[in-house]
């Protein structure tokens, strides 16, 4: 009795300190306060919606040419985030972004489990899994549902395939209809499908009814704003190439470009154990195999989705965690309670590591943002208070990295003529235009004189600050040690 007893506590000892674990690594890798660039063009937005009385498909933030349609993937979010930040503030906007990382992670274990993996080996790779996934959260961005449906889509999928119940398949269309309306990224919803249904063919298995899923799935995207016009402008995006914003990077231009470092070494690493797991593991499930070398692929090509490796490692790594241990304990006829402690003990160090990794202090941080904030090291939000005392209003040629804020901080006063909406909004000439500027490369001046600016917000201490400093049709009116604005002649 005293045996069982002590072992309970054990137990129950053992989930508490699970439990707040996991809890502290959740603090110290997603609590975050700082603005996302892309955040202050969906309150931008969700506010016209919202205020203004208006959907707009046709830009109004921007006094460049731009597209007939704008075809804003994310409106619904605008629509949602900006009615959250109306009436519940920035702590309402962090709030629903830790609700739905709780989900994502819970689905990861769920699916992870279902595929038969022990608890342990599922908290085993869920760990560094998390601090993969964690590099695509910040505060607070669109993306956070399309982990969300990502994740429970395969969930869906992985249900349906060891149940038999082809009925729960169905959950999947009104699901892309919610995703594409919040999103670009259901596109990888209809991918997973389709390499479910791939993979299970060339297994010799049941793939009639992912096939028989695909088409619908993907019909019911139409419904939207835009109609067919999105499926246009997604294919396109689809193949586009975007060299100048860096998380669409490829994981070695941003080792090379010193840019996003640390994520795209994690995911060389996960990358790299997922072989080895993968090669050591003697029963090989072709779909699982298939959906790990296209989630790792597009890893490669862009680290923004090293993410979604992430959470394909959190959720089909464990069982073959699981397998290759049982099979260990087998091939060496080692009972399993003399190595019972050896995977718990993995798991503590994996915990510490995890832990010294995302927070280096030594006191852990207990408690959760749920601020957003702006700061000037991030944001012009000197030179926006210079423009405000002023009383300036007119057409602002910003840095790309603060278009969508001088939207959000100075629409209807001021327009800009770039911002981080990109091709949902320019043509690519135009793109191509304000990066030679911005570059300072040759006929960097093209795109300055051909369009009506009134004032420039970039960083100092770049080549466009300098040479701007030698053009006399413009002043440097104001600088800290952020920004530098430079004013029109005839304003002065």
């Amino acid at each position: 009795m005293k045996q069982e007893l002590r072992g309970e506590i054990l137990s129950t000892f053992g989930k508490i300190t699970i439990v707040a674990g996991i809890y502290l690594l959740f603090v110290s890798m997603f609590s975050r306060n700082i603005g996302d660039n892309d955040l202050w063009g969906y309150l931008a937005f969700g506010r016209t919606f919202w205020e203004e009385g208006f959907f707009p498909f046709h830009d109004i933030f921007s006094y460049t040419p731009t597209k007939t349609i704008w075809i804003y993937h994310e409106w619904l979010t605008g629509v949602i985030f900006y009615g959250i930040f109306k009436f519940l503030g920035p702590a309402g906007l962090q709030l629903l972004q830790y609700l739905t990382i709780i989900v994502t992670l819970c689905l990861i274990y769920a699916t992870a489990t279902k595929k038969g993996a022990a608890p342990v080996f599922t908290l085993l790779a869920l760990i560094p899994a998390m601090i993969l996934v964690s590099f695509g959260y910040m505060p607070v961005r669109a993306q956070i549902f399309t982990y969300l449906f990502f994740i429970l889509t395969i969930y869906i999928l992985e249900t349906a395939k060891i149940s038999q119940k082809w009925i729960i398949l169905s959950w999947l269309l009104p699901i892309q209809i919610i995703w594409c309306n919040l999103h670009g990224g259901f596109i990888a919803g209809i991918g997973i499908i389709f390499l479910y249904t791939l993979g299970e063919g060339l297994s010799g298995k049941k793939a009639l009814p992912f096939m028989a899923i695909l088409v619908p799935a993907c019909l019911v995207t139409i419904i939207n704003p835009y109609g067919l016009n999105y499926w246009q402008f997604i294919l396109d995006s689809v193949s586009m190439s975007r060299p100048e914003i860096g998380e669409w990077f490829s994981v070695i231009v941003s080792l090379q470009r010193n840019y996003q470092t640390i994520p795209a070494i994690v995911f060389i690493s996960l990358a790299c154990l997922c072989l080895i797991l993968v090669l050591l593991q003697k029963k090989k499930t072709l779909t699982d195999i298939i959906i790990i070398a296209t989630t790792m692929y597009l890893g490669v090509r862009h680290v923004r989705h090293t993410i979604f490796f992430g959470i394909i490692f959190g959720s089909f790594m464990p069982v073959i965690l699981d397998n290759l241990w049982t099979s260990y304990l087998k091939n060496n006829h080692v009972m399993t309670s003399r190595k019972s402690w050896t995977p718990p003990v993995i798991l503590a160090l994996m915990f510490l590591f995890a832990y010294g990794f995302s927070n280096q202090s030594i006191v852990p941080n207990i408690k959760p943002s749920f601020a957003i904030s702006a700061p000037q090291s991030h944001y012009p939000v000197g030179a926006v208070k210079w423009m405000d005392r002023n009383n300036f209003s007119g057409n602002i040629l910003p840095d790309f990295d603060w278009g969508e804020f001088i939207i959000w901080s100075c629409y209807p006063h001021c327009k800009v003529a770039m911002d981080g909406r990109y091709e949902t909004v320019y043509d690519m000439t135009l793109i191509k235009e304000y990066f030679d500027f911005s570059a300072g490369i040759n006929g960097w001046e093209t795109f300055l004189k051909k369009y009506p600016h009134d004032l420039i917000l970039i960083k100092p201490f770049t080549k466009i600050h300098l040479l701007l400093l030698k053009n006399t049709s413009w002043k440097l009116e104001y600088q800290d040690t952020h920004s530098v604005l430079f004013i029109r002649n005839k304003y002065l």
